[in-house]
């Protein structure tokens, strides 16, 4: 039994330090204000704009955005990570955005999923 259990116990610490690659170091800092629009996928549900800051602190980022259209929320508070030249968002929707110099493009995962490109002001 004890056998079985030092076994599983292995197991379960290699999948878990198997399960997340580490991240990189960002290379970019979207600190400052952003301006843009996103669309559902499901171009008929709507699409609106996007008007808000990022504060990044190393790899951890935060945004404050008005968000009009179509959606439950009109302000977005928002948390991710920075790796390299993305953005991973964590709060209040997962999602992957790529940044590239003054621009922000990528995908939003929420309720329905929606592509979003924003500018830097």
């Amino acid at each position: 039994m004890k056998a079985l259990f030092g076994t599983l116990l292995a197991v379960a610490m290699m999948m878990a330090g198997c399960s997340s690659a580490p991240l990189a170091p960002p290379t970019t800092n979207v600190t400052g204000n952003w301006v843009g629009s996103w669309q559902y996928e499901n171009l008929q549900m709507g699409s609106g704009d996007m008007r808000g800051t990022f504060e990044q602190d190393g790899s951890k980022v935060s945004g404050n955005f008005q968000v009009t259209g179509p959606v439950l929320n009109r302000v977005a508070i928002i948390t991710g990570t920075v790796s390299g030249n993305e953005i991973l968002l964590s709060e209040p929707a997962s999602g992957r955005l790529t940044v590239s110099g003054s621009e922000i493009t990528g995908v939003i995962n929420g309720l329905n999923v929606a592509k979003v490109t924003l500018r830097r002001m």
